[in-house]
């Protein structure tokens, strides 16, 4: 076994090697014994599993701690605030939509019709991204 395959069994079925395939696991814990580096891969991903096995224990939940969320939950300061339309907002929302609808009026009379997809690139990168676009298309649609 070389150390790229210990690493692609280390991924596959963790760093405990009892929960290998039998022949696998052979294989792992002879390259473990000559190869220090291979022990120390096996080790860290031993303590990978640990560490996850941990994260992945159930928090311990009592009668107190449920009490104490469902206390808190008619308080009053954790509620959603609702937006409720008003004439300021009717007034900013017109606003924004007048000044996008201006915005891509301009940008369309900006690009010039006959160039197409290019008219889009040349407007962001300059004319010399759209003109070596339009050098090397050869007027397919793909």
């Amino acid at each position: 076994m070389m150390k790229e395959q210990l690493e692609e069994g280390l991924d596959r079925y963790g760093g405990d090697l009892t929960r290998w395939p039998a022949a696998l696991r052979a294989e792992a814990e002879a390259l473990t014994a000559r190869d220090a580096g291979a022990a120390r891969l096996v080790a860290a991903a031993a303590r990978l599993d640990d560490t996850l096995a941990e994260a992945m224990r159930p928090m311990p939940v009592d009668a107190a701690l449920i009490g104490r969320i469902v206390a808190h939950i008619g308080d009053g300061f954790h509620h959603d605030v609702a937006v409720r339309p008003t004439g300021r907002l009717v007034a900013w929302a017109g606003a924004a939509m007048v000044a996008f609808l201006v915005t891509g009026y301009a940008a369309g009379v900006a690009l010039p019709a006959s160039q197409g997809e290019d008219a889009f690139a040349g407007l962001m990168f300059g004319n010399s991204a759209s003109s070596t676009a339009t050098d090397t298309d050869s007027g397919s649609v793909l």
